[in-house]
Formats: structure tokens, C-alpha cells, sequence
């Protein structure tokens, strides 16, 4: 029996996209979102909190949804924890279908959101019904119990090449990272998980998502790739012993990299067989 340990408590769907996703033009991301959370009759409520700049965000997406259908966004217009707490939490959430948390700055994500009857409802929510919960950006990398805050791209694993955050939590053991290929951040991802090799790290490309669902399944999703990181069979690990700045060794560390419409067992850590129209033909 797999572990329960490492089981995120999901009733519907995750969906965790790495930034930049298209908001012009095919919006497939966004179409996808919107027949998650229920097509036709999706509730959207946006949470732009993470920007600088939350209300041009909120309009933005407002705009975007509103082209794909949804007639009456929602949003949640909040510059600080104190508009948070002002909020009519309930009213907000009641009948929501889908929540979308804007990019920014995952930081301030969470110190706005954590611990308030918002979040507190929007968790219940996500762990007991099957409202579809995305993420964008700084609203990717806040997901996580344990989050990525700051880390510039190096050339190679160091110990300070990452700082780490309490997250939002909707993710246990799970560590995303965005923005992943574009920005060179596979070594501040292997970094993090050297941390606690428990943690499987994420790395998303921009316009590019994962979809969790409740069965374990992380489906790929979008014009660019998913790198996976899993620490857990790794023999040799020695970040603990090093300065600072220095480089550390690791061994073991298993590396996936997958396109659109691949699949990864979360639960049981291994990638599921591609489906026959992906595989090359036989060469006799």
C-alpha cells in the first residue's frame, strides 16, 4: 500500500502553471482551468494578491475570463492581511467553482493569505470538495508547505544558492519552482530538495501547468516542459558538511523531464507509460 504520508489531501483538482501563461491569444491554459472548474457553469474567483500591481492583475484576468465565458468573475480586492481580514470570506467563496491566485510575489502571497478565515475556507475547500484550486508564478511556488522565497540560477548546487519558506501548504511534500527553464533553475531546485530529500521538486516552464488530481496523477500540460527532481533514492549527500557558499556533492538524485501530456505517479514517484500515439513506430 502506498504511504499516506506523503498523500496531499486533494477533493478536485491542483493546477500549478509556471508563469507567463498565454492570456491573449489560444489562452489554452486558461480554457483548460475553466473546464476544470466546470465549463459553462464555472464560479471563478481571482486572487491577485502576490502583485505589485493587483488590481491591473485582476483586470487582466477578469478581461481574459470573461472572453472564455465566464460572465461574472470574482475577485479578491485586497493591498494588504488587514483588506484580507475585512473581506466577506464566505460570500467571496460560496458556490466557487475554481480559484485563481495571480504571480507576483510569493512572499507576499503568503503573509497577506496565511492563517486567515479565507485561507482557512479556501483549504476546507480544496481538501473536501472538488473545487479546482491554479496558481500562476509567485501563486505556483506559494502552493507548497515549504516554498522556494529567493535563489539565483548557478551554475551548480551550492547551499545558499536557495532560501526557503513556510508556504500556503496545499502541497506537503511537494516543491515547485517557475519559471524553470527559461530563468536556468534546475540547480536551485536540486538544492532545495538536498535540503530534505523527502521533498519532490517541480520545476515548471513558463505557459506550461500540472494538474494534480486526488489519485496521485500529475499530468503535463502546455507549450513547454516539467522537470522532476526526486531525492528520495539519493546515497550520498553532502550539504550539510559544506560553508555557505560552497559547491556540495549529491548522488542519487533521479531527474524526469516531461512535455505535454505526459504523466508522473506523485504517490508511487515514478513516471506512467506514455501513451501508445507518443511512442516511435518499430524499425524492421
Amino acid at each position: 500500500m502506498t504511504e499516506r504520508i506523503h498523500r496531499e489531501i486533494i477533493g478536485g483538482h491542483l493546477m500549478i502553471i509556471g508563469g507567463a501563461e498565454d492570456k491573449y491569444n489560444e489562452r489554452r491554459i486558461l480554457k483548460k482551468f475553466i473546464q476544470l472548474a466546470g465549463g459553462e457553469n464555472a464560479e471563478i474567483l481571482i486572487v491577485p494578491v502576490a502583485s505589485d500591481f493587483p488590481e491591473f492583475a485582476a483586470d487582466v484576468y477578469v478581461q481574459a475570463f470573461r472572453k472564455l465565458g465566464v460572465a461574472n468573475p470574482r475577485v479578491l480586492r485586497a493591498t494588504s492581511r488587514q483588506d484580507v481580514f475585512q473581506s466577506d470570506a464566505e460570500a467571496l467563496l460560496d458556490g466557487v467553482t475554481g480559484v485563481f491566485i495571480s504571480g507576483g510575489d510569493q512572499m507576499r502571497l503568503v503573509s497577506i493569505l496565511g492563517g486567515t478565515k479565507f485561507s482557512q475556507i479556501l483549504r476546507k475547500m480544496v481538501t473536501e470538495t472538488n473545487v479546482v484550486l491554479a496558481g500562476t508564478s509567485a501563486g505556483a511556488a506559494g502552493m507548497s508547505a515549504s516554498m522556494i522565497v529567493r535563489g539565483e540560477a548557478s551554475s551548480h548546487p551550492h547551499k545558499n544558492s536557495v532560501r526557503l519558506s513556510p508556504g500556503l501548504g496545499f502541497l506537503k511534500n511537494i516543491i515547485i519552482d517557475q519559471h524553470f527553464t527559461e530563468r536556468g533553475r534546475i540547480s536551485r531546485l536540486i538544492t532545495a530538495v538536498s535540503y530534505n530529500p523527502y521533498n519532490l521538486g517541480v520545476g515548471i516552464d513558463e505557459n506550461t501547468a500540472i494538474i494534480l488530481d486526488n489519485e496521485g496523477i500529475l499530468e503535463v500540460f502546455g507549450a513547454g516542459s516539467v522537470t522532476i527532481v526526486d531525492g528520495s533514492q539519493i546515497t550520498f549527500n553532502e550539504i550539510a558538511e559544506v560553508s555557505d557558499n560552497e559547491a556540495f556533492s549529491v548522488c542519487g538524485v533521479q531527474l524526469h523531464i516531461l512535455g505535454d501530456g505526459l504523466i508522473y505517479d506523485y504517490f508511487g514517484r515514478h513516471p506512467l507509460q506514455p501513451p501508445n500515439e507518443f511512442l516511435l513506430p518499430d524499425i524492421e
